[in-house]
């Protein structure tokens, strides 16, 4: 996904829930390239600490890292929220009928014209349902939206139908 606001359609009704959309970021790729560049000094240190505990599988790629983001679109600029999910820079918050929420590390990153400010975001929940379950939206989801009056995107998430506690973030954009 290469981001270029000027070629780019307004999203249309940006305040509408939507689920974030996912990215696997072991295997480097035009699809990707832009989430592995937002967080390229984490991922290589993921993978720094994979190779000295002598794990070496990944050489061909990044060890395992993948990403959540939403993506805000309009003539003259871009905004992406991105939650990066490795096994060094996550906790574990809560584990429940084979899902797993973990808070990870968030950036938000602005493109305007060939500007680009990426901005630290705090920690957001990222969720990781168990393969045996399959990826059942019906079972946990990751939502967000951008409050156009607040300049402010909203994040949530639900799992079996509840909205867990401390995953709500609103992130205001800068001036």
């Amino acid at each position: 996904m290469q981001l270029d606001a000027g070629a780019q359609e307004r999203t249309p009704d940006p305040g509408a829930w939507r689920p974030v959309s996912y990215s696997d970021l072991t295997a480097p790729a035009p699809a990707n390239a832009t989430f592995v560049d937002i967080w390229k000094e984490e991922i290589e240190a993921n993978n720094k600490t994979y190779r000295e505990k002598g794990d070496f599988r990944f050489a061909g790629g990044n060890a395992p890292a993948t990403e959540a983001h939403f993506v805000i679109w309009s003539p003259a600029k871009s905004v992406v929220l991105s939650i990066l999910n490795t096994a060094t820079h996550c906790t574990t918050k809560q584990r429940d009928a084979g899902v797993l929420v973990k808070l990870c590390p968030m950036r938000l990153v602005i493109y305007e014209g060939v500007r680009t400010q990426v901005l630290d975001a705090d920690r957001g929940c990222f969720v990781e349902i168990d393969p045996s379950i399959g990826q059942q939206s019906s079972v946990a989801a990751a939502y967000a939206a951008y409050d156009l009056g607040a300049r402010t995107i909203k994040t949530g998430l639900v799992v079996m139908g509840q909205a867990v506690e401390g995953c709500s973030h609103g992130i205001p954009l800068p001036r």
